[in-house]
């Protein structure tokens, strides 16, 4: 049965340096919780308090109520993908999923029972007696999920597990995984620092930087609704445009570069200096010379499906575009268009870049 894990005023000192300084976080029973965020901001580091490698320094750690701060490792019953897999070379995969229930003295008929019918969730029962050297990286890492998956864990840690895979097969794996979760309804903590994988597999998304939570929410909202503009630049691509807000009877009017205006609903009466998160999807360019803030195509690249577009605004600023092909013929470099943005998608923040400004 899946349990929640609650985390209160969490603390990590290394000599020095507080890595995480208190951390708070509740995870539903069954979620897909994944930790986002670059090298260094601390993702890693809560993994490991939670399964008990690293030290707590502070705060509290529970899993369905039960506090597990000095719990030992092998008692928690937590489960976990490592990112080199730490798949044994010497046993077969068999082997290799049974090792958790052979430290558990299981009868020999369960942990055969055991082991087939993971090895079967996972997808991989046709290779039971395969030596590693023999494996794909896919196939090893369903190795290293089903040996975590085996000791019926109460909750599944993954620590970037995708990052040795080429890009094909990140994307293969990244939906067995989600899938395998499902099935198994088990709590899953992962990390990662690929954007797109979070989006792809999680039902919320905390995003981390500097040992803090910069935001939660579902891949969604953290998409079309970031919190700051560190959570808007680090979810994908976006144009950050210094910008000027007045307000207009029940909206705000919010003037980019001098030079272009839209309307948009903001939470709080604002006058003066903004930052506008215009995502390339959310432009359009124009030729017919309507409307809109002045640039230049300065070069494109083919897509497939869209085109993606870099053009130069007249003060100089760089700013990117991605058009569905279908919409318009290929623009050559140096023509001189007119960018518009679809103001329902949007994103407006203080001048601090701290406070997502648009209601809602």
């Amino acid at each position: 049965m899946s349990v929640p894990i609650h985390i209160s005023n969490a603390v990590k000192v290394f000599g020095a340096d507080t890595v995480i300084d208190g951390l708070n976080l509740e995870i539903a029973p069954g979620e897909f919780f994944t930790l986002l965020g670059p090298s260094g901001c601390g993702k890693t580091t809560l993994l490991r308090m939670i399964i008990g490698f690293n030290s707590i320094d502070g705060g509290e750690f529970r899993l369905d109520e039960k506090l597990i701060n000095d719990v030992p490792v092998n008692q928690r019953n937590i489960g976990m993908v490592f990112q080199n897999y730490a798949i044994f070379p010497n046993m077969s995969v068999a082997d290799n999923v049974a090792f958790g229930l052979d430290l558990r003295k299981l009868p020999k008929d369960e942990i055969r029972t055991k082991v087939d019918r993971i090895l079967r969730t996972v997808r991989i029962d046709h290779l039971k007696d395969r030596m590693p050297s023999r494996l794909s990286g896919g196939q090893q890492q369903r190795v290293a999920l089903a040996r975590a998956l085996v000791i019926e864990p109460r909750v599944l840690l993954m620590d970037e597990p995708l990052s040795n895979l080429d890009a094909k097969l990140r994307v293969e794996m990244r939906n067995v995984i989600k899938q395998i979760q499902q099935d198994v309804d088990i709590t899953t903590v992962y990390v990662t620092h690929d954007q797109e994988e979070a989006l792809a597999v999680s039902d919320r998304i905390a995003v981390m930087n500097h040992g803090v939570i910069q935001q939660i929410g579902s891949p969604r909202e953290i998409y079309r609704h970031p919190a700051n503009t560190f959570v808007s630049t680090f979810i994908g691509l976006s144009n950050l445009i210094e910008a000027t807000a007045r307000p207009d009877g029940d909206e705000h009017e919010v003037t980019l570069l001098g030079e272009y205006a839209f309307r948009v609903p903001l939470t709080a009466i604002t006058t003066g200096p903004v930052i506008a998160s215009i995502r390339p999807e959310e432009f359009e360019i124009h030729l017919d010379g309507a409307e809109g803030l002045p640039a230049t195509v300065r070069s494109s690249v083919f897509l497939g499906t869209s085109t993606h577009y870099f053009l130069t605004t007249s003060d100089g600023r760089e700013i990117e575009v991605i058009q569905d092909d279908t919409d318009l013929d290929e623009i050559l470099p140096g023509t001189e268009v007119r960018l518009t943005v679809l103001c329902e998608r949007v994103n407006v923040f203080d001048a601090a870049g701290e406070l997502n400004l648009i209601a809602r």
